[in-house]
């Protein structure tokens, strides 16, 4: 190609001028050539090498100099400029774009000659133009790992790199979209002939008639946006977004827009606190649409409720009809003002400032409902009498003549059209006898049926041509086999194919099974008709190839059946999306399928089993795509769950029919897909120095990594014998004699080891294909002693017990010291290979008990939260705690205990001396028992619960005791919530010496009891009494009532009954209420079963070992019993409660290695042995020698006021006795024990 040089003169230092090339293909600022450098003797200055490329068809490496000069360009001065020094280069001096930016460059082409003009100043260089020359850009086919390779180097280099590529599949892509750009349709080629003389044709066209207006205010119309409230009950914030970086296209756009919509007064200038991010999404047929974020403000926003029309009741009003035309209504949200004072929360931002929406803008949740409210309000003289609207689609059904049904679809027309409303023409049908609506099919004859769309799914569904499509429809029906009788009889031709040894045969039977199968899946009972009152659910998912997804709801016996089916194939290009847009486009196909049914619930859930899917709607950056998507999940009301992969059944088999897999290299989701050799960090570089133009050639591989396949190199009956001379030497030394002798075994069981070494020592071009070994065999190597190698790495033969051996000893060696799954592999990968390496590593790592107990875990919380249940009656139930510590009273107290009924939430408090057994139960018989009489207590694992003496009690007065589980206080948290309330009453009236809180006690008491209960809605005082107790005293009027003291009896047990109703409900609904909300945090508890080995969490169990940073984390126990859904018993030793909550339980793995050598570590010591009871030594306090001639001591117990005299024998384990032991001499010697904490 040729070029003609554009030169200007150039001086350097106001000393020497020369000649400098401007090349505006010149990404560095300034270069000059090493013999100018050498010939001025300027500065020089070392820097990083650098390689440049492609100037003036010469490559230039190891660039390590600059140097610095002051510059003339005919009179335009700069001082102290930098340039790189480059090696042998032709011309003097380059100057590049950077510089040519910098300085404001532009260049003036006349007919006297160019000239440069810079900057702002008067400056005009006249450029000169010097012979020509030529330069070698030929192209060269390289690889796809070269192209790659280059790429990356450059991008290391950080060299500025742009990459181009174009592939014939990118050209037809573009043909395509040229071929079908939509012509909008002649309205008069589908309207009847009737209508076209009576109805404006504007109604049709894209624009909406008076679109340009602002509309006004209507009450009950306009969209309102309701904020949620906080724990305080205030508005909560409403969010305040980021900036997004836009193109020069889409700031055009942007300014253009804003100019637009002022100028209509959609939008105002904005001093709104609030502000969401703007950003734009291309549109299918070329353009960019303006949108507007408000994924955060609909998060805070209150669903709108607004019911929409029965979808039961608009079908029964449409059966009896004989003419249908169905109306498709534009969701023309700009026709509806937002509701005044609300303006400020949809305030957005931009560079150009801030701005508020005063119409309805796209995005915002609730605006389906406030379309429907509008449609209704335009409609509403026809509705019910021969319209039915379900928001964007009306419908116009007449039992009548077809004069009749035109005069009525002329008048629903004109309405919309002075609403200023536009009709899709391409969706409208007119005059019709059958028409689809709402999922159903509405036939005048006929009556109502069910879209065949539904199951559309299942009836295309075709007989399957492998195994595998056989085990996919068959794991399919068998989802719902218990709603199908016989179900194993029915599919027996059908499973019998998918046995092993049996050949894939199709013949009468199989298809006639197939069939019936097909026709009892889309068929009651299996499929149940849809009802909006009902729990949805949508379950998607995609398979690369192919999109499925089920419709499903819970039915009255609470079983979940199907209503829908949906399978489609992806387009080409749909094939290319990454995993995350695929699977999101699964939901967005579903959704779009059932719009109609899912848009009339309240809310609905989606289940996926692509877990990054659950926080997209608050994902911060969103692709053009993605934001797409996500304007039209604004539409619903939804909640995306996590569900693994194994329980998705119905949609995984939807989504791999057998049919809609690729069949060969042909199929467009194949010959169009491309692989993406780096990220596009690294591909958004610029290149623009490359010099040579790089082509993939048509067809190529490109190898990413070695992915095992398991089994690879174990023996096959087939395998022939191989030659077994020159055996490779043991890698392992004289000092491990145990994997010295498991080697020679293997080498002699092993014939695949022997058969790929000779391969590879002979030059065998590749490894036999039914290995299943997917390495190339350029890549394995013999050593000088014989041993196959795999990238210099010892292969190990196929032998369970020596690869099992150097895991194990790689894995507990105090070298490496139990490391986890990719450390452990990284050591064993120093020196060693085999196929499935990974996958032994990791069923070797959950069996070693070692790291069972030292493991940390890092998840939820397991077990979802479950509520008590809700009273009956006032005091039924309490809850039971205490404050310790207080000062001393005047009557020598410093404890209080506190009771709080469960359902109105009525305390009473009652200060103690001491927390002993006998002093709470005598308390609980004076305070509690005597007036409410025998309650169910909530409580603890104190002492004082958990002793003879409270069981003994509660056994006799019937009393029904609810502990928590062990180290699990969350049975409730009413008296936790009662105990602050009364310590910031005590703090606000309470002396200076802080003496007189008792006396305080019953004033708290009744000011506690009297305030209003944030959970009933009513304080316990009224409940208890039916009055408030009022701080001010306010006469009121005597007034006669009429009533007899039976009357006025009666209203008052009405009207505490209500009140106990009425907290009763308000209870539970708050329980509901948290409940949801902490589970967000939570996940479901594991299901054990008897005989489960598990893993106990020991965070709050002590042992006698010196330190708790160096103990174990977790023990391993097994368990004895199920108790409730929550809570298990485990074999523990004695000395702690053994039913624990399975928040502190994993389930310990079962499948070790057949040759991994197991290291159980004992449990932790607690103390206690045998049966009997056993309770905690505070202190022993003296001993004696009794009448046996036995030592006895003198102990005193926690939660007893009394010491008894117990046998020496009995106390040697505690430490309460070594420690008396220590201090005190006794006549009797001690016995030989271990120290040890006091027993719980």
């Amino acid at each position: 190609m040729d070029q003609t040089g554009i030169y200007v003169n150039f001086g350097v230092n106001g000393l020497h001028f020369t000649r400098a090339m401007f090349d505006n293909g010149c990404h560095s600022y300034m270069a000059i050539s090493d013999r100018l450098q050498r010939k001025l003797q300027l500065p020089t200055l070392l820097i990083r090498p650098r390689t440049l490329e492609q100037v003036a068809g010469v490559d230039y490496n190891a660039i390590n100099r600059v140097s610095f000069f002051d510059i003339d360009i005919d009179g335009h001065r700069q001082r102290r400029v930098w340039a790189y020094i480059i090696p042998q280069m032709q011309q003097d001096v380059i100057l590049g774009l950077p510089w040519a930016r910098s300085q404001e460059v532009t260049i003036r082409h006349s007919d006297y000659g160019d000239s440069l003009h810079i900057g702002t100043t008067d400056t005009y260089v006249t450029l000169r133009k010097d012979p020509t020359w030529t330069t070698d850009n030929s192209t060269k086919v390289v690889s796809a790992a070269v192209f790659s390779a280059l790429a990356r180097r450059n991008y290391r280099k950080q060299k500025r790199v742009n990459i181009f590529a174009v592939t014939m599949a990118d050209i037809e892509k573009a043909l395509d979209k040229l071929n079908k750009k939509k012509k909008p349709t002649d309205p008069k080629t589908k309207l009847p002939a009737y209508y076209h003389d009576k109805i404006d044709m504007r109604i049709f066209t894209p624009e909406v008639v008076g679109q340009g207006y602002l509309p006004p205010h209507r009450p009950g119309v306009d969209h309102a946006i309701d904020l949620e409230k906080d724990e305080y009950g205030r508005e909560k914030e409403v969010p305040y977004g980021p900036l997004y970086n836009m193109t020069k296209e889409e700031l055009l756009v942007l300014r253009k827009t804003l100019t637009d919509h002022l100028a209509k007064g959609w939008i105002r200038v904005s001093r709104s606190p609030a502000g969401a991010p703007v950003l734009f999404v291309r549109k299918p047929g070329g353009g960019l649409r303006f949108c507007v974020d408000y994924r955060k403000l609909n998060e805070i926003t209150k669903k709108d409720r607004t019911p929409l029309p029965l979808i039961t009741e608009t079908l029964q009003m449409m059966a009896k009809a004989v003419w249908y035309t169905k109306l498709d209504v534009s969701a023309a949200f700009h026709k509806i003002r937002i509701k005044e004072g609300d303006e400020w929360k949809t305030a957005f931002r931009t560079r150009f400032g801030s701005f508020e929406w005063q119409v309805t803008p796209f995005g915002l949740t609730g605006a389906p409902a406030t379309f429907q409210r509008y449609i209704n309000d335009v409609l509403r003289e026809f509705l019910d009498e021969f319209v039915s609207a379900y928001i964007d689609d009306v419908i116009i059904f007449t039992n009548g003549s077809l004069d009749e049904h035109r005069q009525q679809v002329l008048r629903v027309m004109k309405k919309l059209q002075e609403a200023g409303l536009q009709l899709d023409i391409d969706k409208c049908e007119f005059e019709q006898k059958r028409v689809k609506y709402l999922g159903y099919v509405v036939d005048s004859e006929k009556g109502i049926c069910v879209d065949p769309e539904k199951v559309e799914a299942i009836k295309a569904w075709e007989p399957p041509s492998t195994v595998k499509g056989v085990r996919g429809f068959v794991g399919f029906a068998n989802y719902y086999r218990e709603f199908i009788p016989k179900f194993s009889k029915i599919a027996q031709p059908l499973t019998n194919l998918t046995k092993k040894d049996v050949q894939f045969r199709w013949g009468e039977a199989e298809q006639s099974a197939f069939e019936r199968m097909k026709q009892l899946l889309i068929s009651a009972p299996v499929l149940t008709p849809f009802d909006p009152e009902r729990e949805t659910r949508v379950q998607p998912d995609s398979s690369g190839y192919c999109i499925g997804g089920e419709l499903s709801q819970l039915t009255d016996n609470g079983q979940w059946k199907p209503v829908a089916f949906y399978s489609k194939k992806c387009l080409p290009a749909e094939a290319n999306y990454p995993i995350h847009d695929k699977e999101l486009l699964a939901i967005i196909r579903c959704l779009e399928q059932w719009r109609s049914m899912l848009q009339s619930v309240q809310s609905f859930t989606i289940l996926s089993d692509h877990k990054n899917l659950e926080y997209f709607m608050k994902k911060q950056q969103l692709t053009e795509r993605q934001m797409r998507w996500a304007l039209e999940l604004s539409r619903y009301r939804f909640r995306i769950i996590h569900q693994a992969g194994t329980k998705a059944v119905v949609p995984d088999a939807l989504s791999r029919r057998d049919q809609d897999l690729p069949k060969g290299l042909d199929d467009p989701r194949l010959s169009g897909r491309s692989h993406q050799m780096f990220s596009n960090k690294e591909g958004s570089l610029s290149l623009n120095s490359l010099s040579t133009m790089l082509c993939t050639p048509s067809m190529h591989h490109v190898r990413v990594g070695a992915t095992w396949v398991l089994g690879g190199d174990k023996d096959q009956e087939d395998d022939e014998e191989p030659i077994r001379d020159n055996p490779p030497v043991c890698p392992f030394t004289e000092s491990e004699p145990n994997l010295r002798q498991l080697w020679n075994r293997a080498l002699e069981i092993n014939k695949r080891y022997w058969l790929l070494r000779n391969m590879v020592r002979e030059g065998a071009r590749q490894i036999p294909p039914k290995w299943g070994l997917p390495i190339s065999i350029s890549e394995c190597s013999v050593d000088d002693g014989g041993r196959l190698l795999w990238r210099d790495r010892i292969w190990i033969p196929h032998s369970e017990p020596l690869r099992t051996a150097i895991i194990q000893q790689c894995h507990d060696s105090a070298l490496t010291g139990h490391p986890g799954r990719d450390l452990l592999k990284a050591i064993i990968s120093r020196r060693f290979t085999w196929p499935g390496l990974s996958q032994d590593i990791r069923q070797f790592l959950p069996n070693c008990d070692i790291c069972g107990s030292k493991a940390v875990w890092r998840e939820k919380r397991r077990g979802l939260l479950k509520p008590l249940p809700v009273p009956e009656r006032q005091w039924a139930e309490i809850s039971v705690d205490f404050i310790t510590d207080l000062p001393v009273s005047k009557s020598g107290a410093t404890n209080v205990m506190v009771i709080t009924d469960r359902l109105f939430k009525s305390c009473i408090f009652r200060a103690m001396k001491q927390i002993t057994v006998e002093a709470v139960v005598e308390a609980m018989m004076e305070c509690l028992v005597e007036h409410h009489g025998p309650p169910a207590i909530v409580s603890d694992r104190g002492p004082q619960f958990v002793s003879l003496m409270w069981g003994r009690m509660c056994s006799l007065l019937k009393i029904t005791r609810r502990l928590s589980t062990a180290f699990h206080p969350e049975t409730d948290g009413s008296t936790e919530r009662m105990n602050q309330e009364l310590e910031a009453y005590l703090r606000c009236f309470v002396s200076y010496y802080q003496d007189d809180w008792e006396q305080l006690l019953p004033v708290a008491m009744l000011a506690i009891n009297g305030r209003t209960s944030s959970v009933t809605g009513i304080s316990p005082f009224f409940a208890t009494h039916g009055y408030n107790i009022e701080p001010i005293e306010v006469e009121e009027k005597l007034r006669t009532t009429g009533r007899t003291p039976i009357a006025k009896g009666e209203a008052l047990i009405a009207k505490l009954q209500d009140a106990t109703e009425m907290a009763q409900t308000m209870i539970a609904a708050a329980q509901e209420k948290y409940e949801t909300y902490a589970n967000e945090h939570r996940q479901p508890a594991e299901q054990f079963r008897v005989g489960d080995k598990v893993w106990l969490r020991l965070q709050n169990i002590v042992t006698d070992r010196p330190c708790k940073k160096l103990d174990w984390k977790n023990a391993k126990y097994t368990v004895k019993e199920l108790v409730g859904s929550h809570a298990v018993r485990l074999d523990t030793p004695p000395g702690i409660h053994n039913v624990f909550h399975v928040m502190l339980l994993r389930r310990a793995a079962d499948n070790p290695l057949p040759s991994q050598i197991l290291h159980e570590p004992q449990p932790p010591a607690v103390l206690k042995e045998g049966d009997s009871e056993w309770y905690n030594v505070e202190e022993v306090l003296d001993h004696k020698i009794g009448k046996d001639k036995k030592l006895k001591l003198l102990v005193k117990w926690e939660g007893y006021t009394k010491p008894t005299w117990e046998p020496e024998e009995e106390l040697t384990m505690t430490e309460a006795y070594a420690t008396y032991r220590t201090h005190t001499d006794v006549s009797k010697p001690s016995q030989r024990r271990k120290k040890r904490r006091g027993s719980p």
